[in-house]
């Protein structure tokens, strides 16, 4: 991650009041405190499945509200698993959106689940229905990464470049102790040891750039680490 953006999260975090959780080491703010904001509250309702033990600790699923052109959370709240309702209050007056997002211990925006738009909004309390909502790691990665950015080569138009399908519904069996027909001795995803996993060493290193198309600048360093973290525990689902 640039310099930079830690800079931006730090300055973030210091002009805003935080209280710190001990339970999971995360710094978010309370919801339940006054923030400055505008009174505005959001109510998300949704069955939520997935949200396992992979978050908690560098990984987080999350409410919560961004401001314009800022992948960096103004405020945000925990979300559990199952059916449930979540309150998000007291969110500040900058917010544009809130989301039902994966973020990391900055309070950075990973992967959006679902989003709200704020910008025309008039009500102090404002419903946030998300419905069924998948939060497993795995799904998080096959829809916002190999849906949206692989799978126009690797499947899409009926061609899978090097034999893979990275169709979320194929990517798992075609990913996971499957060895790789460009690395020898590699597997595309070897659980507990992303470094010598194919489908991180083309995202993360120049492993790729003497192959057909170059991926590693296909991904922001934050997705890629999350898929790393991913592998390396083991690739739960």
């Amino acid at each position: 991650m640039k310099f930079g953006k830690y800079i931006q999260a730090l300055l973030i975090i210091a002009s805003a009041s935080f209280i710190s959780s001990c339970d999971d080491g995360n710094i978010y703010p309370d919801s339940g405190k006054d923030s400055g904001g505008k009174g505005l509250s959001v109510v998300m309702k949704g069955n939520i499945t997935g949200n396992d033990a992979f978050y908690g600790t560098d990984y987080t699923l999350a409410l919560a509200a961004f401001s314009e052109d800022n992948d960096f959370a103004v405020i945000t709240k925990g979300v559990g698993q199952g059916e449930m309702e979540v309150t998000l209050s007291n969110i500040p007056a900058e917010a544009i959106s809130v989301e039902l997002c994966v973020i990391n211990r900055l309070r950075e925006r990973i992967f959006t689940l679902a989003s709200l738009p704020l910008e025309d909004n008039t009500k102090e309390t404002v419903s946030f229905d998300v419905g069924e909502i998948d939060a497993s790691p795995y799904n998080v990665i096959a829809t916002g990464v190999f849906a949206v950015s692989c799978s126009q080569c690797h499947g899409a138009t009926g061609h899978a470049a090097a034999g893979l399908d990275l169709h979320p519904e194929e990517a798992y069996r075609m990913l996971v102790i499957v060895p790789s027909v460009i690395v020898e001795g590699e597997m595309r995803v070897k659980p507990g040891d992303a470094s010598h996993s194919t489908l991180w060493q083309a995202l993360a290193t120049n492993i790729s750039d003497s192959w057909a198309f170059s991926h590693s600048n296909l991904l922001t360093f934050e997705k890629t680490d999350f898929i790393e973290t991913w592998i390396n525990q083991g690739i739960p689902q």
